[in-house]
């Protein structure tokens, strides 16, 4: 690559979906201004600008160098920017309609965890951090937690909860669009420690 302000090349595509967004914002936090960061994805990643625009506002340029339909390129320069390089066209509201799913939700299972004997807490902590406006948030746990009902309850999330052939029970959890984001669920009671 010629382009000299580009001083890290992630291929999303190799990642495990998991480590897509906090290998590409911990690449990107390392950077300092003046420096770039390039992304290589089979889709385009406007569910990632918008987080950017929601933590880096100002911070960052978005520019895309490639836009499919099998490739996407994007230059996510660092620095101070009065104008993030890319801006999402907005389409005009038609009424009331169901929401559209823009990224797949991020999986959490703390059954290994737990028969370590060791505490899911921070893990859970530490997804619920990562979680992008709009995108579930699954957990897998060897039980009902029925704590963490009333814990992500207060930051605005509502679940399912159905139980799994294996006894096991898969939990999803989605975020009310309007509720503020209060912080990650404190460890102390996650709902997830004991059966």
């Amino acid at each position: 690559m010629t382009d000299h302000n580009v001083v890290q090349i992630i291929d999303v595509r190799q990642l495990a979906p998991r480590l897509r967004h906090p290998t590409i914002f911990d690449t990107f936090n390392a950077l300092a201004a003046g420096q770039a960061l390039l992304i290589i994805n089979d889709h385009d990643p406007v569910p990632l600008y918008y987080q950017f625009a929601s933590e880096y506002a100002g911070g960052f340029r978005w520019e895309y160098l490639e836009q499919g339909p099998e490739i996407w390129r994007v230059r996510i320069s660092r620095g101070g920017f009065a104008d993030p390089g890319f801006v999402p066209a907005r389409k005009p509201a038609r009424g009331v309609s169901a929401p559209v799913e823009f990224v797949q939700p991020l999986v959490l299972d703390v059954r290994p965890i737990l028969a370590a004997g060791d505490s899911p807490c921070g893990a859970i902590d530490t997804a619920v951090a990562q979680l992008i406006p709009g995108q579930p948030f699954v957990l897998l746990v060897p039980f009902e937690p029925r704590p963490l009902y009333a814990k992500l309850g207060q930051q605005g999330f509502t679940h399912q909860a159905k139980p799994v052939e294996d006894g096991s029970w898969r939990v999803e959890f989605r975020r009310n669009g309007t509720a503020p984001v209060s912080g990650p669920a404190t460890a102390a009671g996650c709902g997830c420690g004991s059966h």
